[in-house]
């Protein structure tokens, strides 16, 4: 199994604090069936400035001591990109750039207010050959309001990666049902575990996709092998449907 999102270098975001959080976290991903990890420490300009370079050494630095210790996993090299105005130019400067050597990259939206140009950002780094993913879309407050807000996204031909703990709860009611309607819609191409940590957020996603399995059969057998696919480089095939537009999630929690 291979896990896109997390967060386990040492020392470099809000995950793992040390190498010994690290190589804790590897090996309770190791236990649930990972075995390959994509490191992705958050870029985001004027908060967390972490470099491609800066996480390639980082990545290189833990699959080292990997080695050393014999242990069986790999980690491989990504980010999670913050989309703003600073996107493109810092795509052009290799400040920012894709998982390991491929075309996919993993993509942050703002939690509270969707931008106006996020549509346009994505389709100038589509024009780069870039494939966006977005990231846990089902804890983006205006996509539980409105999910139908998503059809933006997928008529740019992106992909969608949810959090593992959204599926099982670990974020609430709210998010737990939004991403059920994106699951159900086939706006899911990816669960993660978003790791940070060896507590509440830490890596594993197999229950989540149990419940992955139960809410929708098919398309759970695209997702278990998606992750080689993108780390192949290869086309990940489109499960997306349009999700129609209709009240608020927000009235489902007040009846």
């Amino acid at each position: 199994m291979i896990d896109i999102h997390s967060h386990i270098l040492p020392r470099i975001d809000d995950g793992a604090k040390d190498i010994d959080t690290t190589l804790n976290m590897l090996q309770i991903a190791i236990d649930n069936g990972t075995a390959k990890i994509v490191a992705t420490p958050h870029y985001r300009t004027g908060y967390f400035e972490n470099t491609y370079e800066d996480v390639k050494k980082a990545v290189d630095e833990v699959n080292s001591v990997i080695i050393d210790k014999a242990m069986d996993i790999q980690v491989v090299i990504g980010q999670e990109i913050f989309l703003d105005n600073h996107t493109m130019g810092n795509y052009k400067k290799e400040v920012v750039g894709c998982i390991g050597n491929t075309e996919y990259m993993l993509i942050e939206l703002s939690m509270d207010v969707l931008p106006k140009n996020a549509i346009d950002i994505i389709y100038e780094l589509k024009l780069k050959g870039i494939r966006p993913i977005i990231a846990h879309p089902e804890r983006y407050n205006y996509i539980i309001e409105k999910p139908s807000i998503i059809n933006d996204f997928i008529e740019e031909g992106c992909l969608f990666q949810i959090n593992g703990g959204s599926i099982t709860g670990l974020f609430g009611k709210k998010v737990q049902k939004t991403s059920e309607v994106l699951i159900q819609h086939g706006v899911c191409d990816f669960i993660a575990s978003d790791a940070h940590s060896t507590g509440r957020r830490c890596p594993g996603i197999n229950e989540a996709f149990k419940v992955l399995e139960s809410l929708n059969r098919d398309l759970a057998k695209s997702v278990v092998n998606n992750g080689q696919v993108l780390l192949n480089n290869e086309k990940i095939h489109l499960n997306a449907q349009k999700i129609k537009e209709k009240k608020s999630l927000f009235s489902f929690f007040k009846r």
